[in-house]
């Protein structure tokens, strides 16, 4: 495999740079909107798991697909029982912006209860969990995708001791 070597003492590689750093931001972020979506489906209230299931990660022109509430019910839901469409939640119209959360209509009042129900919340623990996961990812990230970049500048480096 070939390389051509850029002299980085001639060209300036800041578009290279800016754009890689934003694939890292952007991958990382919806890793990180993945790990709380999973961390939000354990700790769902479930019953015949249609909250569980309902819970979906959406970025700025894609996202996660919708699973089946059986994988995630505890009991068989009755004959006469109503099954519920799901809906995605709605993307985000900004760059750089991971949302996680529910579009059934009662997530609301399970997540922060009401005048009859306590709250069982299940998205903001969930969010607290990964917290400690975000500077991982972008480690992990920014190794991935620099790692090209610096070896096809590995020799400048090494002349600049870095």
């Amino acid at each position: 495999m070939s390389m051509t070597r850029i002299d980085l003492k001639k060209k300036w590689n800041g578009p290279i740079v800016k754009t890689l750093g934003k694939n890292v931001l952007n991958k990382s972020i919806y890793e990180v909107g993945l790990i709380v979506e999973g961390n939000g489906k354990e700790l769902a209230a479930r019953k015949y798991g249609y909250l569980a299931a309902s819970i979906n990660t959406q970025f700025q022109g894609g996202g996660d697909e919708l699973e089946n509430p059986s994988k995630y019910a505890k009991e068989v839901p009755p004959a006469n029982h109503d099954v519920k469409t799901f809906r995605k939640i709605q993307s985000p119209t900004q760059d750089e912006v991971v949302l996680v959360g529910t579009a059934v209509d009662y997530g609301p009042h399970v997540e922060w209860g009401t005048i009859k129900m306590d709250a069982q919340p299940f998205l903001r623990p969930a969010l607290d969990m990964a917290q400690g996961k975000v500077l991982e990812r972008v480690t992990i990230n920014a190794k991935l995708y620099f790692l090209g970049y610096l070896q096809e500048h590995e020799a400048y480096l090494q002349s600049r001791g870095i």
